[in-house]
């Protein structure tokens, strides 16, 4: 058999998910008398028909089906290594340089990447970086960018989530409301006390209190306030709305300052996982792969790298108060 040319692979391809040649010509700008002549032509080199056509479309034959089944994503590999090849022989020829592009979960933005970043770019100073909260209107999709740092890598074909370490978390409350509300001495006693809760596709989840001493004890948090950005949770948290589940590094500042304090210390969820999410053929880069190694070192040391204290309550409501 004669080698087939990728062209027309992709021409069939094209052809078979538009369901029309008007509709792939109008797709990818080929006129349907050239996409016609390379279909023509795979089918002379195969040997069989992969195409019946109609005046106002095109359906697969039995043979046109195992040939697509086949050959579906081929084109994209094929892409993506090529893409892997001239970013090797980019940073051969030229070094780590060139833009790289990241997205981060709202608690790992300011307190934990940022400082990857900015170790990042002390040793690789040509590298450029871009950084985009996510869950925000114009965050950038999930493909366009070189690595997302997430507690839940998503579910996205070609995503490789790496597992850069586990963060302990707690409850946190703020010295008003337990001055208010009283202490909560055992799991069960949360169910009277106000919660702000991280906002959840199926609403709010069940947080397993696991205690060394006395078992464990299942809470489902009734919120009092919803939210999907960690710094607003914990904003409220200061001033005084109820308790939050909070990872511990990202709380570490304001307890150190006394505006937040841990409420049943002895009783924690399990640690959660923290993740650096990718697309396969984007990880052969050497910049992408400084970057991965980089933030599995610093993750070790997480608690030393959040510097910014939220003010408490009363001293942000002095300052906004009129004369």
């Amino acid at each position: 058999m004669s080698r087939i040319d990728l062209a027309l692979i992709e021409a069939f391809l094209l052809v078979v998910q538009s369901g029309s040649l008007t509709k792939a010509e109008s797709l990818s700008g080929v006129s349907k008398a050239t996409l016609s002549r390379q279909l023509t032509r795979l089918e002379e080199l195969l040997g069989a028909q992969l195409l019946m056509r109609s005046s106002r479309s095109v359906t697969p034959t039995e043979a046109g089906r195992a040939f697509y089944a086949r050959c579906d994503g081929l084109i994209d590999e094929v892409t993506g290594r090529l893409e892997t090849a001239c970013t090797e022989i980019q940073e051969i020829t030229a070094g780590v340089s060139g833009s790289l592009s990241l997205l981060s979960d709202t608690q790992f933005s300011t307190s934990f990447v940022c400082h990857v970043v900015k170790l990042f770019l002390e040793s690789h100073p040509n590298v450029r970086c871009h950084l985009d909260v996510a869950s925000r209107l114009n965050a950038p999709q999930i493909g366009d960018v070189d690595c997302y740092v997430c507690s839940e890598p998503p579910d996205v074909p070609n995503l490789v989530a790496k597992l850069l370490g586990r963060l302990n978390y707690g409850l946190y409350a703020s010295p008003q409301y337990l001055e208010r509300q009283g202490t909560p001495q055992a799991p069960d006693e949360l169910l009277h006390h106000r919660s702000i809760v991280m906002k959840e596709g199926s609403g709010p989840s069940q947080v397993l209190l696991v205690s060394g001493a006395s078992g464990s004890y299942a809470f489902r948090p009734e919120p009092a306030f919803e939210t999907n950005d960690h710094w607003v949770m914990k904003t409220f948290c200061i001033d005084g709305f109820g308790i939050a589940l909070l990872p511990a590094f990202f709380a570490r500042p304001e307890v150190a300052q006394g505006v937040l304090v841990p409420v049943l210390p002895q009783w924690q969820p399990e640690p959660r996982r923290i993740y650096c999410a990718f697309q396969r053929q984007r990880y052969m880069g050497q910049k992408l792969r400084a970057f991965v190694d980089l933030m599995a070192r610093c993750v070790v040391d997480i608690d030393s790298y959040n510097y910014y204290v939220g003010p408490p309550a009363a001293r942000r409501g002095k300052a906004g108060a009129r004369p």
